[in-house]
């Protein structure tokens, strides 16, 4: 292990495996919310693709985000705070956002829609008016970080912490509390709602071995063996965890489907292990083939143009969160608040990558120069 690890910090530049990783599911949660934003019942290739991704998905933004804090330049508690108020901000800006996008297609189609029309028109407004989702736990979470910073607690104690939280987790959630305002504020925290799509509490388990492993990570002096060495390990997890789910539920593809669906949200421990399981094993891949890669350009990016767009896509991922699932409540809402069939999903999709492509490719371009002239 010496010939891994150094006593001293030598591993503090960017991460970028952990780049394209954020950027490359950024795609997989283009197709997957096509479905899901407009009621469409997924095919089996969906299925599949869902089912991948639930052993990541949520959990990779999360966990990246615990080995960001340790990388920040700006890591102070006091930071970890103002942008956990920023992000729960940025989570009721954005279901403001969902429920105009529900209702900007409303005058054009009232006269012709159907009662099942109008009942899912009303549940959605009613369910993303109060939605909670990855800018929301992501919040709560560096809250409960800036708390753990001030601390000053080393690795092992956020990994301890990472690994009773998922063990804690399924006996805490849903637990009643019977208070006004309190209780509606505990539903949010762990508690169950048809407007709680992620809770804090399943995780921050993430989130604390993210911090766990940026710690290690930055005394890494040779990135190429330790991957090596702790890649085997997320292999047989890998393995293990694919041969039992096939084991239960053989060809049930629904079931199974079923199954990882709620326990994507709701992960116990063992599905916590086998999730950072899969996101060392992929980030391992990603830094193999950058390591691998051709010539940079002058801004020190790749040249291939997927590995920038990738790269694109993690340093402004929050936009392009926020922005892609308005543009399928609006292609909802014109089709009169009723589901698509498949293949027009996969369309949605694409056009929710061209559209949401523009508008973030134009407001960064427009942004520093009107900042620019008002300070002129």
């Amino acid at each position: 292990m010496e010939a891994i690890f150094s006593k001293e910090e030598v591993n503090t530049g960017r991460q970028r495996e952990f780049d394209y990783l954020k950027g490359i599911f950024m795609l997989f949660i283009y197709l997957v919310h096509a479905f899901q934003a407009t009621m469409s019942p997924e095919g089996p290739v969906v299925r599949w693709v869902y089912m991948f991704a639930t052993m990541s998905g949520a959990a990779i933004f999360i966990f990246v985000m615990g080995v960001g804090t340790v990388y920040s330049k700006n890591a102070a508690p006091k930071e970890f705070a103002k942008s956990g108020v920023r992000m729960v901000v940025y989570q009721y800006l954005d279901n403001l956002a969902y429920v105009l996008a529900l209702l900007l297609p409303y005058p054009f189609v009232s006269g012709k829609l159907t009662g099942a029309a109008a009942e899912n028109l009303s549940f959605s407004i009613k369910i993303y008016m109060q939605y909670t989702n990855i800018f929301f736990i992501t919040g709560i979470i560096y809250l409960c970080l800036a708390l753990l910073k001030k601390l000053e607690l080393k690795a092992v104690w956020y990994a301890l912490f990472g690994a009773a939280i998922s063990i804690a987790a399924p006996f805490i959630y849903g637990a009643p509390v019977d208070v006004p305002v309190i209780g509606y504020l505990m539903k949010l925290l762990i508690g169950e709602a048809d407007f709680v799509s992620f809770t804090p509490l399943y995780f921050l388990s993430y989130a604390l071995f993210g911090v766990a492993f940026g710690k290690m990570l930055r005394r890494v002096k040779n990135k190429a063996g330790f991957y090596k060495v702790f890649v085997i390990p997320a292999i047989a997890v890998f393995i293990v965890w694919w041969a039992l789910a096939f084991g239960a539920y053989g060809s049930d593809l629904l079931e199974m489907y079923t199954v990882f669906s709620e326990t994507y949200t709701h992960p116990n421990f063992w599905h916590v292990l086998a999730s950072l399981a899969h996101i060392f094993l992929f980030a391992a891949v990603f830094f193999f083939i950058e390591e691998g890669r051709g010539k940079e350009n002058k801004k020190g990016e790749p040249k291939n143009p997927v590995a920038k767009q990738l790269l694109y896509y993690n340093r402004h991922i929050s936009k392009y969160y926020a922005l892609h699932v308005p543009v399928y409540f609006v292609a909802f809402g014109f089709n009169g608040y009723e589901g698509f069939q498949s293949y027009q999903c996969w369309f949605l999709a694409l056009l929710s990558i061209i559209v949401t492509e523009l508008i973030v490719r134009g407001f960064n371009y427009v942004s520093p120069r009107i900042t620019r002239r008002l300070k002129v």
